[in-house]
């Protein structure tokens, strides 16, 4: 595992541990980046909130959790609710909690669709489009501290686009290492959604780097990337390229 790696899974592995963190399933996801300066961006498919099966506070007894568990008190348990703060309110397994979670999201520009359908899951519609600034990330999630995007464009020093897929990796990456931790080791006590998903990027710019496995295609004054993102993905292999514009 390479240095940033082993550094994003120092900083993120703390909100992982407590079920803070919305990561991809099934989805479908394309960007466009043009030589005049705009943009447009696309995410449909699902959208999870990582659970930790274990919801007890450290040093607590799993024996008191069976005697008070009349119901879901992951809202009253200090851990999750000061997890929830730090990511925007969302509590995994607090079902109506995650239902005004979805409703508030849908709420902001680009949502299209944002619903709760249980097991911490939500169904996405999501499309931006613009003229291109200095940076962009998605989910950005209002009144969260912590942002784990699943796509982020970067603006580099030289004027190149560097676009990374933090969260696209699969099971080699830092999601993938830290499951076990959140869902636990029995895979049947689990109901994360493996990631799987394709994402695209359509250019006229300049294709600098880009690790798809097939390399560009071409069509016309286009370049066509495409990864198939599944839970083989090698931290390497999430989707990166970077793009020189013209403008």
């Amino acid at each position: 595992m390479g240095t940033y790696w082993k550094w994003a899974l120092a900083l993120v592995a703390p909100l992982l541990l407590a079920g803070c963190l919305l990561i991809p399933g099934k989805f479908e996801s394309q960007l466009r980046l043009m030589n005049d300066g705009t943009y447009s961006f696309t995410y449909n498919g699902q959208m999870q909130l990582a659970e930790d099966n274990d919801k007890s506070m450290p040093g607590q007894s799993s024996e008191s959790d069976d005697e008070s568990d009349s119901g879901d008190n992951s809202s009253s348990d200090p851990k999750m609710a000061a997890m929830g703060e730090i990511f925007g309110g969302a509590i995994p397994g607090d079902d109506e909690g995650l239902k005004k979670f979805a409703a508030q999201l849908a709420k902001y520009d680009g949502w299209n669709k944002v619903e709760y359908v249980g097991d911490n899951l939500f169904e996405v519609e999501y499309a931006m489009s613009g003229n291109f600034d200095q940076m962009f990330a998605f989910p950005t999630i209002p009144g969260a501290i912590m942002q784990f995007p699943f796509v982020q464009i970067i603006r580099r020093s030289g004027g190149e686009l560097e676009v990374l897929t933090p969260a696209m990796a699969g099971q080699a990456s830092l999601v993938g290492a830290m499951t076990p931790l959140v869902t636990g080791s029995d895979s049947e006590k689990s109901k994360m959604q493996p990631i799987d998903g394709t994402f695209t990027i359509v250019t006229d710019g300049e294709v600098l780097v880009n690790n798809t496995q097939d390399g560009l295609t071409v069509s016309g004054s286009t370049r066509n990337m495409r990864w198939k993102v599944d839970g083989t993905t090698s931290p390497e292999g999430s989707p990166r390229a970077i793009i020189k514009l013209k403008q």
